[in-house]
Protein backbone atom coordinates (compact mmCIF):
# COMPACT_ATOMS: atom_id res chain seq x y z
CA UNK A 1 0.00 0.00 0.00
CA UNK A 2 2.93 2.37 0.79
CA UNK A 3 4.65 1.80 -2.11
CA UNK A 4 1.78 2.58 -4.42
CA UNK A 5 1.04 5.66 -2.26
CA UNK A 6 4.84 7.04 -2.99
CA UNK A 7 4.39 5.37 -6.86
CA UNK A 8 1.19 8.26 -7.42
CA UNK A 9 2.77 11.27 -5.72
CA UNK A 10 5.55 10.47 -7.65
CA UNK A 11 3.43 10.11 -10.90
CA UNK A 12 1.97 13.78 -9.26
CA UNK A 13 5.12 14.98 -9.00
CA UNK A 14 6.17 14.69 -12.52
CA UNK A 15 3.00 15.82 -13.87
CA UNK A 16 3.14 18.90 -12.65
CA UNK A 17 7.05 19.28 -13.35
CA UNK A 18 6.39 18.73 -16.95
CA UNK A 19 3.28 20.93 -16.70
CA UNK A 20 5.41 23.67 -15.02
CA UNK A 21 8.52 23.33 -18.01
CA UNK A 22 5.84 23.56 -20.25
CA UNK A 23 4.79 27.20 -18.80
CA UNK A 24 7.92 27.89 -18.28
CA UNK A 25 9.25 27.58 -21.85
CA UNK A 26 5.69 28.70 -23.38
CA UNK A 27 6.89 31.95 -21.32
CA UNK A 28 10.10 32.32 -22.90
CA UNK A 29 9.04 32.11 -26.32
CA UNK A 30 6.16 34.33 -26.63
CA UNK A 31 8.48 36.87 -25.54
CA UNK A 32 10.48 35.70 -28.06
CA UNK A 33 7.98 36.13 -30.41
CA UNK A 34 6.78 39.34 -29.41
CA UNK A 35 10.17 40.89 -28.92
CA UNK A 36 10.72 39.34 -32.85
CA UNK A 37 7.32 41.10 -34.39
CA UNK A 38 8.17 44.26 -32.29
CA UNK A 39 11.40 44.40 -34.16
CA UNK A 40 9.99 43.61 -37.41
CA UNK A 41 12.99 40.91 -37.10
CA UNK A 42 11.89 38.62 -40.06
CA UNK A 43 14.48 35.53 -39.80
CA UNK A 44 12.89 35.66 -35.81
CA UNK A 45 9.75 36.12 -36.46
CA UNK A 46 9.88 33.04 -38.92
CA UNK A 47 11.53 31.01 -36.34
CA UNK A 48 9.16 31.69 -33.74
CA UNK A 49 6.21 31.29 -36.56
CA UNK A 50 4.75 27.48 -36.26
CA UNK A 51 6.38 26.13 -39.28
CA UNK A 52 3.22 24.68 -41.23
CA UNK A 53 2.28 28.49 -41.87
CA UNK A 54 5.08 28.28 -44.71
CA UNK A 55 3.36 25.13 -46.85
CA UNK A 56 0.53 27.69 -47.37
CA UNK A 57 2.59 30.71 -47.85
CA UNK A 58 6.44 30.91 -48.77
CA UNK A 59 8.64 32.58 -46.15
CA UNK A 60 10.14 34.98 -49.05
CA UNK A 61 6.16 35.72 -49.78
CA UNK A 62 5.16 36.68 -46.27
CA UNK A 63 8.34 38.95 -46.15
CA UNK A 64 7.13 40.45 -48.92
CA UNK A 65 3.30 40.73 -47.75
CA UNK A 66 4.99 41.87 -44.15
CA UNK A 67 6.63 44.92 -46.01
CA UNK A 68 3.64 45.68 -48.16
CA UNK A 69 1.98 45.83 -45.12
CA UNK A 70 4.13 47.59 -42.72
CA UNK A 71 4.75 50.18 -45.38
CA UNK A 72 2.80 51.13 -48.66
CA UNK A 73 1.46 54.40 -50.60
CA UNK A 74 -1.39 55.10 -48.59
CA UNK A 75 -0.08 54.28 -44.53
CA UNK A 76 3.08 53.08 -42.45
CA UNK A 77 2.94 50.94 -39.41
CA UNK A 78 5.05 50.85 -36.61
CA UNK A 79 4.41 48.62 -33.69
CA UNK A 80 5.46 50.27 -30.37
CA UNK A 81 6.96 48.03 -27.73
CA UNK A 82 5.34 48.07 -24.33
CA UNK A 83 4.82 45.61 -21.47
CA UNK A 84 2.90 42.38 -23.09
CA UNK A 85 1.30 41.72 -20.13
CA UNK A 86 0.95 37.81 -21.11
CA UNK A 87 -2.21 35.83 -20.04
CA UNK A 88 -1.86 32.18 -20.62
CA UNK A 89 -4.63 29.98 -20.89
CA UNK A 90 -4.75 26.55 -20.11
CA UNK A 91 -2.30 23.99 -22.40
CA UNK A 92 -4.80 21.63 -23.98
CA UNK A 93 -3.46 18.20 -25.59
CA UNK A 94 -5.31 17.69 -28.49
CA UNK A 95 -4.42 14.39 -30.45
CA UNK A 96 -0.70 14.43 -30.11
CA UNK A 97 -0.62 17.75 -30.03
CA UNK A 98 -0.40 20.87 -27.09
CA UNK A 99 -2.16 24.25 -27.60
CA UNK A 100 -2.73 27.59 -25.38
CA UNK A 101 -3.89 30.34 -25.74
CA UNK A 102 -1.65 33.59 -25.33
CA UNK A 103 -3.19 37.29 -24.75
CA UNK A 104 -0.83 39.89 -24.66
CA UNK A 105 -0.99 44.20 -25.19
CA UNK A 106 -0.50 44.61 -28.60
CA UNK A 107 0.28 48.61 -29.96
CA UNK A 108 0.62 50.46 -33.04
CA UNK A 109 1.34 53.72 -34.39
CA UNK A 110 -0.60 53.65 -38.04
CA UNK A 111 0.27 57.10 -39.93
CA UNK A 112 -0.88 57.75 -43.10
CA UNK A 113 0.40 59.66 -45.92
CA UNK A 114 -2.45 61.68 -46.96
CA UNK A 115 -4.45 64.11 -44.85
CA UNK A 116 -7.02 62.28 -42.83
CA UNK A 117 -10.41 63.94 -43.74
CA UNK A 118 -12.52 62.23 -41.19
CA UNK A 119 -10.55 60.98 -38.38
CA UNK A 120 -13.64 60.17 -36.05
CA UNK A 121 -15.04 57.78 -38.23
CA UNK A 122 -11.57 56.26 -38.69
CA UNK A 123 -11.20 55.57 -34.62
CA UNK A 124 -14.49 53.73 -34.74
CA UNK A 125 -13.19 51.33 -37.68
CA UNK A 126 -10.50 50.55 -35.60
CA UNK A 127 -12.13 49.57 -32.71
CA UNK A 128 -14.25 47.12 -34.66
CA UNK A 129 -12.44 45.90 -37.20
CA UNK A 130 -9.46 45.30 -35.09
CA UNK A 131 -11.22 44.80 -31.43
CA UNK A 132 -8.85 47.68 -30.42
CA UNK A 133 -9.69 49.02 -26.93
CA UNK A 134 -8.05 52.43 -26.99
CA UNK A 135 -7.61 54.06 -30.63
CA UNK A 136 -6.65 57.78 -30.46
CA UNK A 137 -5.73 60.19 -33.03
CA UNK A 138 -2.38 62.43 -33.60
CA UNK A 139 -3.47 65.12 -35.88
CA UNK A 140 -0.17 66.87 -35.98
CA UNK A 141 1.25 63.51 -36.75
CA UNK A 142 -1.06 62.23 -38.97
CA UNK A 143 -1.49 59.20 -37.30
CA UNK A 144 -3.28 56.48 -35.20
CA UNK A 145 -2.11 55.03 -32.00
CA UNK A 146 -4.25 51.89 -31.67
CA UNK A 147 -4.03 49.24 -28.22
CA UNK A 148 -5.36 46.34 -27.88
CA UNK A 149 -5.07 42.77 -26.45
CA UNK A 150 -4.24 40.49 -29.37
CA UNK A 151 -4.18 36.29 -29.40
CA UNK A 152 -1.06 33.82 -29.84
CA UNK A 153 -1.92 30.16 -30.69
CA UNK A 154 1.02 28.45 -29.26
CA UNK A 155 1.19 24.96 -31.01
CA UNK A 156 3.97 22.15 -29.58
CA UNK A 157 3.91 18.74 -31.95
CA UNK A 158 5.99 16.39 -33.91
CA UNK A 159 6.46 19.25 -36.45
CA UNK A 160 7.76 21.55 -34.22
CA UNK A 161 10.01 18.88 -32.43
CA UNK A 162 7.67 19.61 -29.41
CA UNK A 163 8.54 23.13 -28.62
CA UNK A 164 6.31 25.99 -28.74
CA UNK A 165 5.57 27.95 -32.00
CA UNK A 166 2.67 30.47 -33.12
CA UNK A 167 -0.16 31.74 -35.07
CA UNK A 168 -1.79 34.39 -34.78
CA UNK A 169 -5.65 34.24 -33.96
CA UNK A 170 -7.50 35.82 -35.82
CA UNK A 171 -11.32 36.89 -36.34
CA UNK A 172 -12.11 34.00 -38.75
CA UNK A 173 -9.59 31.91 -37.90
CA UNK A 174 -8.57 30.86 -41.34
CA UNK A 175 -4.66 30.12 -41.36
CA UNK A 176 -5.38 27.85 -37.90
CA UNK A 177 -8.53 26.02 -40.01
CA UNK A 178 -5.97 25.54 -43.37
CA UNK A 179 -3.49 23.86 -41.08
CA UNK A 180 -6.08 22.00 -38.65
CA UNK A 181 -8.63 19.34 -38.59
CA UNK A 182 -12.07 19.88 -37.56
CA UNK A 183 -11.59 18.25 -34.49
CA UNK A 184 -9.42 20.31 -33.14
CA UNK A 185 -10.65 23.69 -34.27
CA UNK A 186 -13.79 22.48 -32.62
CA UNK A 187 -11.92 21.36 -29.34
CA UNK A 188 -10.44 24.53 -28.81
CA UNK A 189 -13.83 26.49 -29.79
CA UNK A 190 -12.49 28.10 -32.92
Amino acid sequence: MKSKILLFAFILFQTILVTAQDMTSLKTEALKSYKASVNMNFDDIFETTYPKVFEIIPQDQMKTMFGQMMENEQFSIKLVEVEPDFSFGEIKKIEDKSFCFVNYNNVMIMKFKAPMEDADSMVGIFKSSMEADKVTYDKANNSFRIEMRSTLIAVADDATKNKWKFLNKDKENKMFSMIFNEKIVKALGL
